[in-house]
């Protein structure tokens, strides 16, 4: 959640919330200076080969300890994400990049960086957040190899009793070798509210800020200062009173997360009994844990992305069966949406080989990559039709425009579905991400079984802004009328043919939207699994007729800082 677009206070940058809270602190630079190998090597090839697998290996030993301790400390979130660095650091790809370099009379510290960049490179040029992520553990990666290889930068420092650390981004490693007990907050010039750094931070309770621009840089060091996550702000020169102010709301926080925590499991209804389920968007088998420990009662969304990408083949039918049969079985009964590919020729997966594309958010993305390639989505398909118990999953499709792509993707669902001898339907959702869609809910809602809001990429393409740039960040704010009336038409069109309509996008987590989501009709947030037990306390605090009343005033208003004003005023974020 951000205020956007009302004015900022002098001393004060705004950012986007990637993890919520408030703190104190003096601001750290954490950036390390480069690593800088020299290019040629010192010994023969052999040798530096040696050096390259000893150093390789001593990572590898690193990370399994790290997962080891977060397993059996519980952090399953944190756990995953090191597996996933064990996964990359493996890649026979890179290892083979690497040793082409140094049979070229390279360093192994040259090499490895050479190697690593050159797939940071092509991973940086991706729309995707999700996949963008990887670019970071990459960076990760280069830099634990290069230390284990013994080149050394700012060695670990000692940190102020209260230190808000300030980077361009932050990578996994770092907050691993952080003392949490003096780091008060994140705040990052770069990075998306997504990253694997922003969710340790969430899971360790670290508030975070990212995308505050590159004026974060110009804060002198030691400087003391105020953020406040939850609303996008960091203040630099902040009084004792608001130091005073910031700190007794930190306590208050604290006593409220706990709180929410023990009602949790329980469903979650508005005062007067309208059922709103709270789901969770995962993108892994650690996050399904995560989901159910924080009570998510189903999963809206489970990005696939992550089984494509780092392979040198598409995951074959059986792949995609056994990585959602493991899911379905930690899901313990709840179900899980799960979306069908989304990549496109802006997410370079190594075996897709498609052509490059000016213009890749309005290109070959989601559905449209599966009439190109529907070799990918008939494997995907085959395995989520074989996951047990039946009811255990439903299809979600990705970047849907018309009717008619619905429609021939149903088709083929049907065709597999009968080949493997199924004769229980499963049921099939589309993503309202594109405006044409929303405008079509009612044809939509007539061939699918539900519809998911997400909001992300249709505020990005009804605003027509990159909410991936920092400098736009706060404008592509999803509470923009314009956006609110095309979710009011797609809630519209659904009901037409009673089917229910969820939201997935960033909106369903935020404490000022969420009111307003109801209030349109909408019955299932899904929303980051840490968000779970928040939401649903705050629902149960909302009365739906008011929700309703509110929702169409919001509808007449003119900006999306008027929007969020509104709704500040009836819900106050206390």
């Amino acid at each position: 959640a951000r205020a956007t677009g009302e004015p900022l206070a002098p001393n004060t940058l705004a950012g986007v919330c990637a993890a919520p809270g408030v703190a104190v602190g003096q601001l750290v630079r954490w950036d390390d200076a480069d690593l800088d190998p020299p290019e040629q090597a010192s010994g023969t090839s052999a040798a530096e080969s040696r050096l390259l697998d000893k150093a390789i290996a001593s990572v590898d030993a690193d990370l399994d300890t790290t997962v080891r301790d977060a397993s059996q400390r519980g952090a399953v979130g944190e756990a995953g994400i090191f597996a996933v660095h064990r996964v990359l650091l493996e890649d026979p790809t890179l290892l083979d990049a690497a040793r082409d370099l140094i049979s070229l009379g390279k360093s192994a510290g040259f090499a490895w960086r050479e190697a690593i960049r050159a797939q940071i490179d092509v991973l940086s040029k991706v729309e995707d957040a999700l996949l963008a992520e990887r670019a970071a553990d990459l960076r990760d990666i280069e830099k634990r190899v290069l230390r284990a290889l013994g080149y050394t930068s700012a060695a670990a420092r000692t940190l102020p009793a209260e230190a808000v650390l300030a980077a361009d981004e932050f990578t996994p490693s770092d907050l691993s070798s952080l003392d949490r007990t003096r780091v008060t907050a994140l705040v990052m010039a770069r990075g998306g509210a997504t990253s694997h750094a922003a969710i340790l931070a969430r899971q360790a309770g670290i508030p975070a800020l990212v995308a505050i621009g590159d004026a974060l840089h110009a804060i002198p060091e030691g400087t003391q200062v105020v953020v406040n996550a939850s609303t996008g702000r960091l203040e630099f020169a902040p009084t004792e009173l608001d130091v005073e102010r910031a700190r007794r709301e930190r306590s208050r926080l604290a006593d409220v997360r706990e709180a929410n925590r023990r009602t949790s499991q329980q469903a979650a209804a508005t005062s007067d009994g309208r059922a709103i389920e709270v789901a969770a968007n995962i993108a892994t088998l650690d996050d399904a844990k995560a989901a159910v420990d924080n009570g998510a009662d189903a999963v809206g969304l489970l990005r696939t992305e992550l089984l494509f990408i780092h392979r040198p083949a598409a995951p074959s039918a059986d792949e995609h069966r056994q990585s959602y049969q493991a899911i379905a079985d930690a899901l313990g009964g709840r179900t899980a949406i799960i979306r069908t590919l989304d990549v496109g020729a802006d997410k370079e997966v190594d075996y897709l080989t498609l052509p490059p594309e000016p213009n890749p958010a309005l290109g070959l993305r989601g559905v449209r990559l599966a009439q190109v390639r529907p070799d990918l989505l008939d494997a995907q398909l085959r395995g989520l039709l074989a996951v047990r118990p039946l009811g255990a999953v439903r299809i979600l499709l990705p970047m849907v425009t018309d009717a008619s792509e619905l429609i021939g993707i149903r088709k083929r669902i049907d065709e597999l579905a009968r080949e493997a001898g199924r004769t229980e339907a499963i049921e099939v959702g589309v993503m309202i991400e594109v405006p044409s869609a929303a405008l079509l809910a009612d044809q939509l809602a007539q061939h699918a079984d539900f519809l998911s809001i997400g909001t992300n990429d249709l505020t990005q393409y009804t605003l027509a802004m990159d909410r991936c740039q920092p400098d736009l960040a706060a404008q592509a704010d999803g509470l923009h009328p314009a956006v609110l009336r095309l979710i009011a038409a797609t809630v519209a069109g659904a009901d037409k043919h009673g089917k229910w309509v969820g939201v997935c996008g960033a909106l369903a987590g935020d404490p000022l939207a969420m009111p307003l989501l109801v209030g349109l009709g909408v019955t299932e947030l899904s929303v980051d699994p840490v968000s779970v037990p928040g939401i649903k306390a705050r629902v149960r605090t909302l009365d739906y007729p008011l929700c309703r009343q509110r929702a169409q005033d919001a509808l007449a208003l003119e900006s999306a800082q008027a929007v969020r004003a509104a709704s500040r005023a009836t819900w106050p974020l206390d």
